[in-house]
């Protein structure tokens, strides 16, 4: 949200806010959840971050249309960049999971 601001993207703060707040949710509770059944924590965040990333592409999406006024086409060119953020995210994340988990061993429970 801070770098929408800083970056002269503003109009997007507000929806990153909601869009990311809800992603983080999605990702915290799934992986949660998915560690009951999937003894792999990597698979567990791997999964996590794809559908909270999938509802992160979706609600820039809508937010594009719906609260900017962009049209259809314009939000839509927009999605294979949002899918790219996910997938990096992605890539950073999980070895940084790897090193928190090993360093604080107890969050593995």
């Amino acid at each position: 949200m801070l770098a929408d601001v800083y970056l002269g993207f503003s109009l997007f703060a507000p929806g990153t806010l909601v869009i990311k707040g809800i992603e983080g949710a999605i990702v915290g509770f799934l992986n949660l959840k998915l560690k009951k059944y999937i003894q792999n924590v990597t698979l567990c965040a791997v999964i996590s971050v794809i559908v909270g990333g999938s509802e992160m592409v979706a609600g820039y999406f809508l937010y594009e249309q719906l609260a900017l006024g962009l049209s259809f086409n314009v939000a839509l060119a927009e999605a294979p960049f949002n899918a790219v953020q996910m997938f990096v995210g992605l890539i950073i994340a999980v070895p940084i999971m790897h090193a928190v988990l090993r360093v604080f061993p107890q969050l593995k429970s």
